[in-house]
This record gives structure tokens, C-alpha cells and sequence, in this order.
């Protein structure tokens, strides 16, 4: 089974965390690892709130 990896500690996802997903085959993960795994960038906003970030040319440059 893939380790599904916290976006913000770089480490598999802790079975106490209060965002993870409870009914997820998978073992774990949450909106955060699901953003990122749909390509988003996920930003430290401070004080301990994160956010995502989708960008149409999904990191490769280019016009907006």
C-alpha cells in the first residue's frame, strides 16, 4: 500500500490527526494530500492555516 505523505511535515500521515480522512481505503490522507495529489500547491498561510493553490498551466509557465 503507497504511504499517502503530509503536505505540510513531509511525513506519512499520523493516524491522530484531526483532518484525516477516517473512511478512506487508502489509510489516511485529507483534503490537503487530495489537492495535492490533483496538482495543486499547497501554501503556508501562517498561524497554522494552510490553502491550496491550482494554477491553469499547472507549474509548466506559460499565459494565463
Amino acid at each position: 500500500m503507497k504511504q499517502i505523505i503530509c503536505p505540510i511535515d513531509g511525513k506519512p500521515c499520523e493516524k491522530g490527526c484531526p483532518d484525516r480522512y477516517t473512511d478512506r481505503k487508502e489509510g489516511g490522507g485529507c483534503t490537503l494530500t487530495t489537492a495535492q495529489e490533483l496538482g495543486a500547491t499547497i501554501i503556508n498561510l501562517g498561524g497554522g492555516t494552510y490553502g491550496s493553490l491550482f494554477h491553469p498551466t499547472n507549474g509548466k509557465g506559460g499565459e494565463i
